[in-house]
């Protein structure tokens, strides 16, 4: 019984915080307005000013006599014999997941639908699949609202046993049925109206001619039609607003989009989400507004309607070759800048080893560059080059690239002389290019040694190639 007696008198204490704070919130809105408006006008260096301490001392003074005031009101609300009587009386089997008031406040007599969905994880966004901060809404009859919506999310909770305290009820635990008979409350009769608020009343199912709808026929005479009836999960419309509405962060009285428009650092990042549309149900009359269902008061009628817009494809930054890897999958003029410091140390009238190690640690770099390129065309799904399109490539190539062949790569030393001579060509070939007027013809034995070089950067890297 304690337990159940400690989960109870947590579950109320919990909600009297929470009813509290609210309170506060909205007796000290403008003064709180007026402070950060304040702390928006100042600058960093002001913070400390006379004025703002001043506004800052007068909005605590505030909310401790907002507190003082609301705290009986509070105390009285959730007093656990005052609680547990209203949500007898008041609580209406009222729970649902998919409010059809949301096409049409006016409906008032379609079945109250509870459908919780089975967790599959295959990257939709349906019922079952997003964990939600509530699980489930109240349709309409904004006055009983919070009470049946507290009732549910108590007898949601879970004890150490793994079972919710709903489920406590359905087993007649006894520690439970003590509970309320310690307490002086009837507990079938309390029993009932859990199972009820929780599980919502066995109707018969049925729509109402307002909701949108889809016939499908179905093979059962020459009516024979089903009925679909497009309800709205309004756990995940609210779910989806106030995740981004938790992107809108205030830091140190300054919103993080002043940060950034000031080029503030900011550790723990900034984060938006553009194209938003919003919509209203019943916004404009509270009334109204409660009509609707208790998360639809919550959230002020608001919801989002996100961007919907086809995706921008973006070009590959890494062709396949079809022919040839130097030539298809190489843009020669991004490698300028690579080749800039190789052109310099050429055209020197030095030649001593610091001028030749500077130009092999060029070599290497632009090597470097080559193969990094190399490995985006590795990334691609293991036998890419073995489809048609891809024929012409030469084998050595082929066996180079597509880790479909890796096993041959490792075996074999054939493909390496290759690859290493195309590599060599490519270099010398793409200085010319990009250096024509500056450009000094190297010889043979250069030729030997950018291959030489080559051939030890590739073969070096045991990892991807050998």
């Amino acid at each position: 019984m304690n337990e159940i007696s400690e989960t109870i008198k947590s579950f109320l204490e919990s909600q009297k915080s929470d009813f509290l704070e609210k309170k506060i919130t909205q007796e000290t809105r403008e003064k709180k307005k007026k402070l950060d408006s304040l702390f928006e006008k100042v600058s960093s260096e002001d913070l400390t000013s006379e004025k703002l301490l001043q506004e800052q001392n007068k909005y605590d003074e505030a909310i401790s006599k907002a507190r003082e005031k609301f705290q009986p009101e509070a105390d009285q609300k959730y007093e656990l014999l005052a609680w547990l009587s209203d949500a007898f009386s008041k609580a209406k089997p009222n729970v649902t997941t998919h409010p059809a008031k949301f096409t049409n406040p006016k409906i008032s007599n379609a079945t109250a639908l509870l459908f919780y969905g089975l967790e599959v994880n295959n990257g939709y966004v349906k019922t079952g699949n997003v964990r939600l901060a509530s699980k489930v809404d109240v349709s309409g009859n904004s006055a009983t609202n919070t009470i049946i919506f507290e009732l549910y999310t108590l007898l949601a909770t879970r004890l150490k046993n793994g079972n919710s305290l709903i489920n406590q009820f359905e087993n007649d635990d006894t520690d439970l049925i003590a509970f309320f008979k310690s307490i002086n409350i009837e507990y079938e009769t309390m029993k009932a109206r859990c199972l009820e608020v929780f599980y919502g009343k066995k109707f018969s199912q049925s729509t109402h001619e307002q909701i949108k709808q889809v016939y499908f026929p179905v093979e059962d005479g020459i009516s024979g039609y089903h009925l679909l009836s497009m309800v709205t999960p309004s756990m995940l419309m609210f779910e989806a607003k106030n995740r981004i509405d938790a992107y809108d962060r205030w830091v140190d009285g300054q919103h993080v989009r002043k940060l950034k428009k000031d080029n503030k650092f900011y550790t723990e990042g900034f984060d938006e989400v553009l194209g938003l549309t919003e919509i209203g149900f019943s916004h404009t009359e509270f009334t109204k507004m409660g009509n609707v269902s208790y998360l639809n008061v919550r959230n002020k009628g608001i919801a989002y309607l996100l961007s919907s817009t086809p995706p921008v494809l973006m070009q590959r930054q890494i062709r396949l070759p079809t022919n040839n890897f130097f030539r298809n999958s190489l843009r020669i003029r991004p490698f300028q800048d690579t080749f800039q410091p190789l052109d310099k140390l050429i055209r020197t009238d030095v030649n001593n080893v610091h001028v030749r190690d500077g130009i092999r640690n060029s070599l290497k770099y632009i090597i470097d560059q080559v193969l990094q390129r190399a490995f985006r065309v590795r990334a691609f799904e293991p036998g890419w080059s073995n489809t048609e399109h891809y024929q012409s490539l030469p084998l050595a190539q082929r066996i180079w690239l597509d880790n479909a062949n890796l096993e041959q790569r490792k075996s074999q030393d054939d493909w390496l002389e290759d690859i290493v001579g195309d590599f060599a060509r490519w270099i010398l070939d793409t200085y010319e290019y990009l250096f024509k007027e500056t450009y000094i013809k190297l010889s043979d034995h250069d030729l030997r040694e950018v291959s030489g070089i080559v051939q030890q950067a590739v073969s070096s890297d045991q990892e991807f190639f050998k």
